[in-house]
């Protein structure tokens, strides 16, 4: 978040929207270890910038926002709170996958993880989604290379 942002109402923008995944976590630790950013939403406020406050991980939440954000005249930002690697046991709220890629395998749990399908109905999900049976066909053929 920068000053020249910040400051953009200043130049009579009135028809933008910044939607801002809040998941406090940069490149390789918690943003709060490194440089605390908060107050987030006092701050762009403080610039002239209306700001609107969501679940990032709701779509309502999200649809609502946009519609607000659409009848408001000057600079909306929208601070989506989000948890990085949300579903996945081995991700979730960890900075070590801010910029990693996860391996084949990882990959093939980290989907049937935020499916939701277990053990006993994987194959059965599988034959009736076929573009995931791809998917994970691809995924299971280079974990084996």
């Amino acid at each position: 978040m920068s000053a020249p942002k910040l400051g953009l109402p200043m130049h009579g923008l009135d028809n933008l929207t910044v939607i801002l995944d809040y998941n406090k976590i940069q490149l390789d630790n918690f943003v709060a270890k490194i440089l605390d950013l908060e107050p987030v939403l006092a701050k762009w406020q403080a610039f002239g910038w209306t700001a609107i406050e969501i679940d990032g991980h709701d779509f309502d939440q999200i649809g609502k926002a946009l519609d607000q954000a659409e009848a408001t005249v000057g600079p909306v930002i929208v601070v989506a709170h989000t948890v990085k690697g949300k579903g996945v046991s081995f991700m979730e709220n960890d900075p070590e996958w801010h910029g990693k890629a996860p391996k084949p395998a990882e990959a093939i749990q980290a989907i049937r993880e935020i499916l939701g399908v277990g053990d006993a109905a994987w194959e059965g999900y599988l034959a009736k989604t076929p573009g995931t049976r791809v998917l994970v066909d691809e995924l299971s053929a280079l974990a084996k290379t």
